[in-house]
């Protein structure tokens, strides 16, 4: 009788065993990656993915690390051990791609692009600038006439890059532009205080310019211009951790359809991450308005078509050979860095 208990619970035991690897090979680990994110109001709906077990669900184990948006590509191209993966500018990328990765084997690159700042321009106080925006497209002579005036963008950024293909276009030479490098921040000061005419802004900007009297007089999309804001890390962590990265792009837009589908509701889960985490304090309706500047795919195949595909609204082959062109021609880079190619990933 023992030895017939002995075997049934060998049996009981074994056949436990035996469930227990089916189901650990149908359920996949879970792995950490973390994930920098800097507190705006789009990167911000990834932190829905623990609201919606959205980590169980593709078995990757998602850390977000808060960092200020001018530390994110410098902390992915460290050696260190603070992120795995982040969200940055392909601009920012493209521009900094020459010594960001000068001298390594072990490059950043642009893995996928996730969504489109669209709504940077330039903001004036002063009444006599034209406004570009007032038509369907500015004459070249309205151009020629707006270039007269002293203007305050940033050197390198999209917004000098803006002013560059303005000046092409009209056939005005950049050695006559009075162009003033100088921050947004700054900038919005300078032309308050008369000592700039017309000035770039950021969504920030743009609307504090609006409450102090000032006005839009040219938009990024007038132009087709656009900064894609997309997932960076390491070549090594890319060839590494590809699946987990792949269910991370995947995650991401599970997270801003469900923002999306029901805005009143579901964006107090972002809005509660920005409460801790940002200067910016956000009610719903002040969170719907900060999204207006930007367009979000809500799937994936949404993505791959306006943003991957070379004939999409926003296709990264386009802008970065448009940013590509104002950074040899300058001479801000010696050659060309080379047009990013997303991750493929079935729908």
């Amino acid at each position: 009788m023992n030895k017939l208990r002995l075997i049934i619970v060998a049996l009981v035991v074994a056949l436990a065993v035996a469930a227990a690897a089916v189901f650990l090979r149908k359920t996949p680990a879970k792995r950490q990656l973390r994930v920098a994110i800097s507190p705006y109001q789009d990167l911000a709906m990834l932190t829905a993915h623990e609201h919606l077990g959205l980590d169980s669900k593709y078995g990757v184990d998602i850390e977000i690390v808060t960092l200020a948006w001018e530390d994110v590509v410098p902390s992915l191209a460290s050696a260190g051990q603070t992120v795995d993966i982040g969200f940055g500018s392909l601009i920012e990328f493209l521009t900094k791609y020459e010594n960001i990765n000068k001298d390594s084997l072990d490059p950043l690159v642009y893995v996928f692009p996730t969504y489109v700042f669209k709504g940077g321009g330039f903001v004036s106080f002063n009444k006599v600038v034209p406004n570009l925006d007032a038509g369907s497209k500015p004459t070249h002579e309205q151009i020629r006439e707006f270039l007269q005036f002293k203007i305050g963008a940033q050197k390198n950024s999209m917004f000098d890059m803006m002013i560059f293909s303005l000046a092409n276009e009209a056939g005005v030479d950049r050695s006559r532009l009075s162009v003033t490098d100088t921050t947004m921040a700054d900038g919005l000061l300078a032309a308050q205080a008369g000592s700039l005419d017309a000035v770039a802004a950021g969504l920030t900007q743009r609307n504090e310019a609006l409450e102090r009297g000032g006005r839009i007089v040219l938009t990024m999309d007038k132009l087709g211009f656009a900064d894609l804001t997309g997932l960076i890390c390491k070549q090594s962590t890319l060839d590494k951790r590809r699946s987990d990265i792949e269910r991370l792009i995947r995650i991401w837009f599970d997270c801003v359809n469900f923002v999306y589908a029901d805005m009143d509701q579901n964006a107090k889960i972002p809005i509660a991450y920005l409460t801790k985490k940002s200067s910016t304090q956000y009610t719903v309706e002040s969170y719907k308005r900060a999204l207006e500047a930007e367009y979000l795919p809500r799937t994936l195949s949404e993505a791959q078509k306006e943003l991957v595909s070379q004939t999409g609204l926003f296709s990264i082959e386009k802008i970065s050979q448009n940013v590509n062109s104002y950074l040899t021609t300058l001479g801000v880079t010696k050659v060309s860095p080379p047009i990013p190619q997303p991750i493929t990933l079935e729908p």
